[in-house]
């Protein structure tokens, strides 16, 4: 709209030009004063009603849980149980691997862990009677052939010496007989010579033995001790042959065996890859025949619940809370509100972009929503009922304070300073300053001062 005093003046200036200064001067003079215009406005009423904070973000959706299958150990893959695209749950097989060698294993541990539980119940049963009878008996065998040659009885000695007197007889007669010939020369050359000889060294012969019989060299007992001693120790080891550490080691390696018997069966049973959750085989990568191992993967398994993870900024940190409702949107459900909630807040921020990781879930009873889908999120950080409320374009500021002009009964406006509260995209919160019912510019606001005059308008 014009301003009027502007018009006023340009028809004053053409009656001036057309018929000359004094008569247009002094009908001025004689016409009555304009009456002054107010200043153009738009108002709307402050009123009460509910208002939310809705942050908005994009990302997109991913699987909730997605990982890559692989086997724990390696070989021929003999049989794939599912195709893409199947659902299976936990513990549903997905493939498996030729077991062969596996079981082969498996038996070998069993028959080790056998082997040392029946060595340990031979040690704890112990020596057979039979070879302790055996080893006492040797025991036995072995003193009294000390104790005889320590000890030689009454008919040793009685033989011994017989023997010693008749070599010394031999000798004498042998001695008789040479001493007719000795005068002869050669004389040791005879036969009587040789027989005084051969009588003189069994006579030797004869003596040592009597000595050794009847006074044992230390050679000889010593000997018979190291007997006595060697068979009292087999005896004392048929007795107790194991020591308490023999035991410890065989119960040891039975622990080893059953150790690798359940080594081996783990093996066996990872033979058979499965699910490990409820979820969707997304990817299969390997065919009936393949040669795997833990490093080959078979294929790519994912939950049915996804999500998305949202980068929040520093400042809007504080009006994210775990629990949070939040609404998702997805170009393939035009219209779709997806009710969904935040899961999870991270504790630390990005390094390099300053932002919070925030994790939001859908609660997609349906599976409707699949990983890769772009989606619209709106998180709601705070919302407010029955408070008062004015458009957005009604706060203007004064001094570096929210400021608003309500126009009074008399069409003149007041500023006012208030405190403000929530705000969208067309409406703010008014916690102080006004009351329900005000009507508040919301248009016209640069052309105005305090207590100016107003002219409402319904539109600018």
């Amino acid at each position: 709209m014009k301003n009027p005093f502007i018009a006023i003046f340009l028809c004053l200036a053409a009656a001036v030009a057309a018929t000359g200064c004094g008569p247009v001067a002094k009908q001025a003079e004689a016409a009555p004063p304009a009456p002054a215009a107010g200043v153009p406005v738009e108002v709307a009423p402050a009123e009460t009603g509910d208002i939310s904070l809705v942050l908005n973000y994009a990302g997109t959706l991913q699987a909730a849980k997605d990982v890559r299958l692989v086997p724990r150990v390696a070989g021929q893959v003999t049989r794939i149980f599912v195709a893409e695209g199947d659902a299976v749950k936990k513990g549903d097989s997905i493939a498996a691997i030729e077991q062969d060698v596996y079981r082969a294993q498996l038996k070998q541990a069993e028959a080790a862990l056998e082997k040392g539980q029946l060595t340990l119940q031979k040690m704890e049963e112990g020596a057979r009677p039979e070879e302790l009878a055996a080893a006492r008996a040797a025991v036995a065998i072995a003193r009294a052939a000390l104790a005889d040659v320590k000890n030689p009885n009454d008919d040793t000695r009685t033989t011994a010496a017989a023997n010693l007197a008749k070599a010394q007889a031999a000798v004498r007669l042998a001695q008789s007989e040479y001493d007719k010939v000795a005068w002869a020369g050669q004389a040791g050359m005879t036969k009587q010579g040789l027989l005084l000889e051969d009588a003189t060294s069994s006579y030797e012969a004869a003596l040592a033995a009597y000595n050794l019989q009847t006074n044992p060299t230390a050679s000889k007992t010593a000997t018979l001790d190291a007997q006595v001693v060697k068979s009292e120790l087999d005896l004392a080891l048929a007795e107790k042959p194991f020591r308490p550490v023999d035991f410890d080691l065989a119960r040891a390696s039975i622990k080893q065996a059953e150790a690798a018997l359940q080594l081996a069966q783990l093996q066996l049973e990872y033979t058979t890859i499965t699910a490990p959750f409820d979820g969707v085989v997304a990817e299969l990568v390997v065919d009936e025949g393949s040669m795997v191992s833990s490093s080959v993967v078979l294929g790519r398994f994912i939950s049915p619940q996804t999500e998305v993870t949202l980068n929040v900024e520093e400042s809007r940190l504080g009006q994210v809370k775990k629990g949070q409702p939040v609404g998702l949107r997805v170009s393939a459900y035009p219209g779709v509100d997806f009710p969904a909630v935040v899961t999870n807040v991270a504790p630390i921020a990005d390094s390099k972009s300053h932002t919070f990781k925030v994790t939001v879930t859908p609660l997609d009873e349906k599976n409707l929503l699949h990983g890769g889908m772009f989606a619209d999120v709106k998180l709601l950080a705070e919302e407010k009922t029955n408070t008062l409320l004015v458009p957005l374009a009604a706060v203007t500021q004064v001094d570096g304070q929210p400021a608003v002009f309500v126009i009074n009964a008399a069409g003149v406006a007041e500023q006012r300073l208030v405190t403000t509260g929530l705000s969208t995209d067309s409406q703010i919160e008014i916690m102080s300053g006004l009351k329900a019912g005000d009507n508040v510019v919301i248009a016209g606001q640069s052309n105005l001062t305090d207590g100016a005059v107003v002219n409402v308008v319904p539109n600018l």
